[in-house]
């Protein structure tokens, strides 16, 4: 079976050569204790190697988001990618495409290829039976790249330079592409590399909004998800927290680009922007293309490359 897995650090998406696909919050917790309430307190568990754990919503106040820089050496991030390719059937052997923030490709890559190849377990999903699988064949992607491969392959892209901006959870990756004539894109190494700003920030600003207004401290995984939280018996709208916030990190991302990407941003034939954080940006690069569906634009090249 041939699956694609984006785990990012927000969420995870999977893609299958067959059209299923999979996408949960990247967040991944051993079950904590608790108290036994019988039928009142069941939470739906996976289990890895009859180990059970939380994985995605029901671990959202049990666990951190992934932060982890090296991934290879990061147990969570490899149980998403097993829990993953469970979700969307795997069975047995499994070839799997993923990737890697573009700071982060050159020097590990081959660590994460090789702590993947061969990995695998006997995980079982709630109410599913027990699946045994393991990756027989890894291949590893840069993030960046991956996305400018299925955003310009549209043809109403024309011929010419773009900057191609993918905004993730921890990360966003920028890219100088030139399509050529013939269609075939060629990258600019130069200038392309990882900003360590994403969409986690919005929801670090809008935590700190709240703490600063109520004395009372939240999380970012609390509020980034919710559009109303309880304080002291009332419920308060975080609509414009997070208007505010969004607008600040939008901010701090357009003048971050500006000055890795100098002229270059105005020597453009487009901006395009893809990622789960996509919409962040729209309104910071007027004219700028958000591409539909852009979460699943690496998965997609992912999953193109076997």
């Amino acid at each position: 079976m041939k699956i694609a897995i984006d785990a990012g650090h927000g969420f995870t998406k999977a893609l299958a050569a067959n059209g299923q696909r999979t996408l949960f919050p990247s967040l991944i917790s051993p079950v904590p204790p608790s108290v036994d309430l019988g039928d009142f307190s069941r939470a739906e568990t996976v289990t890895i190697d009859s180990i059970p754990y939380l994985v995605g919503a029901p671990a959202r106040a049990h666990a951190t988001p992934l932060w982890s820089r090296d991934k290879a050496a990061d147990p969570d991030t490899l149980r998403l990618i097993l829990v993953a390719a469970a979700q969307l059937g795997a069975i047995g052997s499994v070839t799997l495409a993923t990737g890697l923030p573009l700071s982060w490709f050159g020097s590990q890559r081959r660590a994460f290829r090789e702590a993947l190849t061969g990995y695998g377990g006997l995980v079982q999903l709630p109410g599913q039976p027990a699946q045994r699988l393991w990756f027989e064949s890894v291949r590893v992607l840069p993030q960046g790249v991956a996305a400018a491969v299925i955003a310009l392959a549209n043809p109403t892209y024309r011929p010419g330079p773009y900057v191609v901006v993918d905004i993730g959870y921890r990360t966003t990756e920028y890219l100088v592409v030139i399509k050529n004539a013939d269609g075939k894109l060629a990258y600019d190494a130069t200038q392309a590399g990882s900003l360590e700003t994403g969409t986690h920030a919005v929801g670090m600003a809008l935590a700190a909004a709240l703490e600063r207004e109520y004395h009372v401290a939240f999380t970012a995984a609390e509020v980034e998800s919710s559009d109303t939280v309880f304080i002291r018996g009332q419920a308060v709208s975080l609509a414009s927290h997070r208007a505010t916030a969004e607008s600040a990190i939008a901010a701090q991302l357009h003048d971050q680009l500006t000055e890795v990407l100098d002229s270059r941003l105005d020597k453009t034939a487009g901006i395009v922007l893809v990622g789960g954080g996509s919409p962040l940006l729209a309104d910071a690069f007027p004219g700028a293309t958000v591409v539909p569906d852009g979460q699943w634009a690496n998965a997609q090249a992912y999953l193109s490359a076997i």
